[in-house]
């Protein structure tokens, strides 16, 4: 039976949408591990391009080490350090909920505070303690549901790592088809993915990793000094870390003050050079090496995005708050030639 070609190319798009949302909730359970393989595949690239060089060109043995690389470098270290944080966010909780903590230091110093802003803003309060329950009790909530759905948890990292493999093995083949699928000209294309990858390695490389670094180290000097729920307050350390000017000195001076009035004198001189030394200069040292010169994302910027991020996308959303507003630089830069491009 003949149809008319407009009832056909209504039918074809019809048919193509139906298909293309029920592609979508297929993938869907997976998108956040394809999101990290793509993210970490572009962060290990120069690892597996020198691997590549070292077996001869053979992309299979490059990629399958280039994983282990990754499970070695991240994975590991991350399960550890979730599980000992997770562990002492739910035993700070549990104290607080319980009247254990020592509140009576925070109140005091909450106090003056809240004394000091009233002489300006008479309506001004300061609830810290309902705020930490609050805080802390979201944090174990979704920490304990990470770990809860062991199963889900362990299939999307084999997907992550799995993607991973075959993003670098098939990167080209990948690049290439999602070139020609795109309507812009194959040139900008190519510089929106060349931006893209420089903004992701400025981030996730530059930003994010000096902040982990700088919370793993607070986190090791907590411990060393003994400050409670080292592994707690290094990750908020690590978090603190972006923002500009201050960093993790929100965190460690707090530490440094309770260790001088409920720990010891020589505990809290120590955290306090620890803080300067191993923790306050890897911002100088790294900074330069790891973040890209040619395009720079103010870290203030990056700390709302991550924030941003945690709240819409959950934990993967460390990553995935970054990385798109990364992409949204990227595009930028790609917008002024596009409008300048004559018809």
């Amino acid at each position: 039976m003949p149809t008319s070609p407009r009832i056909e190319v209504s039918f074809f798009l019809f048919l193509s949408a139906v298909v293309a949302v029920l592609t979508f909730f297929i993938f869907q359970p997976f998108i956040s591990s394809l999101f990290l393989a793509i993210v970490f595949t572009i962060v290990f690239k120069p690892c597996y391009e020198a691997l590549l060089r070292m077996t001869r060109g053979s992309s299979i043995l490059s990629a399958v080490l280039t994983v282990l690389t990754i499970i070695l470098v991240i994975v590991v270290p991350l399960l550890f350090f979730g599980f000992f944080m997770f562990t002492d966010a739910q035993d700070f909780y549990q104290s607080m909920l319980d009247g254990g903590f020592d509140q009576g230091f925070i109140q005091t110093g909450v106090s003056h505070m809240q004394s000091f802003v009233q002489q300006f803003f008479p309506g001004f309060t300061l609830d810290v303690l309902g705020f930490l329950k609050q805080g802390f009790g979201l944090l174990v909530h979704n920490l304990g549901s990470l770990f809860g759905k062991l199963f889900s948890a362990s299939l999307g990292l084999f997907i992550m790592l799995l993607g991973v493999f075959y993003f670098l093995r098939d990167g080209k083949k990948f690049r290439e088809h999602l070139i020609v699928l795109s309507p812009l000209s194959d040139t900008y294309d190519r510089s929106i993915l060349a931006r893209f990858e420089m903004a992701v390695n400025s981030v996730v490389k530059g930003a994010l990793s000096i902040a982990l670094i700088q919370g793993v180290l607070s986190g090791i000097g907590f411990s060393i000094f003994g400050v409670p729920s080292p592994m707690l307050w290094g990750a908020l350390a690590a978090l603190t870390a972006l923002i500009p000017g201050v960093g993790t000195a929100i965190v460690i001076a707090p530490a440094v003050i309770y260790l001088f009035f409920f720990g010891s004198v020589s505990s809290a001189v120590g955290l306090l050079i620890w803080g300067v030394i191993a923790v306050g200069l890897i911002d100088n040292m790294l900074a330069p090496m790891l973040i890209e010169r040619d395009l720079k994302i103010h870290p203030f910027l990056i700390l709302l995005s991550v924030l941003g991020g945690l709240a819409f996308f959950g934990p993967v959303g460390f990553l995935a708050g970054p990385v798109i507003l990364a992409l949204l630089f990227a595009l930028f830069d790609i917008l002024p030639r596009l409008l300048q491009k004559p018809d």
